[in-house]
């Protein structure tokens, strides 16, 4: 993330309460939770949630995946057939910070995205040869 988009960014969130912004090719949410917090979020897969439930079994029963107590989860909207990476932040106005931060969170979801696009392709496979 470039200073000058941090800035842009700022900026929304001062005006609007909410930003997007793209960091190495998602496109990242960021909306003020509550007091002193940012809510970022970006989808990771658009598929059918009743084929993945067949990968991943219990685990998408629940609305939320939380493999830790703080941190990045993933977020299952049944209603739009997606699937969210999902991360509650301090807010933070100083540029580094934020900058790593948003880096990192991009990266997870970069992650995230082969691992349930693998998924989803070999749901498609299976799918085929039944």
């Amino acid at each position: 993330m470039e200073y000058n988009s941090f800035l842009l960014f700022l900026n929304q969130m001062a005006d609007q309460r909410k930003a997007k912004v793209v960091v190495q090719g998602s496109i990242i949410f960021i909306e003020t939770s509550n007091a002193g917090h940012w809510s970022l979020s970006t989808k990771i897969l658009k598929s059918e949630i009743k084929k993945l439930k067949r990968s991943f079994g219990s685990y998408l029963s629940r609305s939320s995946l939380k493999w830790q107590e703080k941190g990045a989860y993933l977020k299952i909207d049944q209603e739009t057939d997606s699937i969210y990476l999902v991360q509650e932040i301090i807010s933070s106005k100083k540029y580094i910070p934020f900058k790593y931060l948003i880096e990192d969170f991009a990266s997870v979801a970069t992650e995230w995205k082969e691992i349930l696009e693998g998924f989803s392709d070999e749901e498609k496979l299976l799918y085929r040869l039944s």
